[in-house]
């Protein structure tokens, strides 16, 4: 696999994607784009995978989107491709089937607010800062921000967010639901790898089919989503994970889950 943006590395069950454009804090070029989209293909596509970490190098996670380069592409048509692009991996992390764990440190701004939020659990350092900073450089927010934010704080605070382009430290986002945890920034990725192991050793049959009811909880009626609910309730009691557990549960042990 060859990345030019991107770290990738396997540690036993658990993948550990890293943002790399450090001199540039890691903000979002198109190059970055693809090779987050090939690391999380080859993290989907590893069956010894059970759970992603996503975070950053250097003294970011994200600064948003590569002014520079966006300021360079002077076409409708041009800056349509390169949002394709970006939306190729935004489609592919927010549909993402194994647990992806965001941990994320200083600033997290523009389309990076859309990284952490489309994890399943954000772990935040004390030093993090959430900048929704469209509104600065004359854009929309973008990486489906508009489906995320309103979703994760509410449509008042997601508008005035975007309106004011206010930073949020780690405190408030965990307040506001943005970030599950906040820990000192040395200890960022120890906690985010002891998480990743603990949800690795758990039922990934199970945790691919609740991650999909629960993101279209929003878009559909409940009788649907009971109906899709007792389908797959079905069929994963015939996995031998279900086997197992329940087994474990009457024999007073702990499950070995596939």
């Amino acid at each position: 696999m060859e990345l030019e943006t991107v770290l990738y590395r396997v540690e036993g069950s658990v993948a550990v994607i890293s943002l790399n454009r450090v001199k540039a804090m890691n903000s979002l070029n198109k190059q970055i784009f693809a090779d987050l989209t090939t690391a999380f293909e080859a993290a989907r596509d590893d069956a010894a995978v059970r759970c992603v970490v996503m975070n950053g190098e250097g003294r970011a996670f994200c600064a948003g989107g590569d002014i520079a380069e966006m300021k360079g592409i002077t076409t409708e048509d041009a800056f349509f491709d390169f949002m394709t692009v970006a939306g190729g991996f935004t489609t592919l992390l927010n549909t993402f089937p194994k647990p992806v764990i965001a941990a994320a440190h200083g600033a997290i701004a523009g389309a990076g607010t859309s990284l952490v939020m489309a994890a399943d659990i954000a772990l935040v350092a004390d030093n993090a800062m959430f900048i929704v900073a469209f509104g600065q450089v004359g854009l929309i927010p973008d990486c489906a921000c508009h489906y995320l934010l309103p979703r994760v704080v509410g449509p008042n605070i997601a508008k005035e967010l975007m309106l004011t382009q206010r930073a949020v430290k780690a405190d408030e986002m965990k307040t506001l639901g943005i970030a599950n945890y906040v820990y000192p920034a040395d200890q960022l990725m120890a906690e985010a790898m002891k998480l990743a192991n603990k949800i690795a050793r758990g039922p990934l049959n199970c945790y691919t089919k609740s991650k999909a009811l629960m993101n279209k909880a929003h878009e559909t009626t409940l009788a649907e989503l009971l109906k899709e609910e007792t389908a797959d309730q079905a069929a994963v009691r015939m996995h031998a994970n279900a086997e197992e557990g329940l087994g474990a549960f009457l024999e007073k042990r702990k499950a070995n889950f596939q």
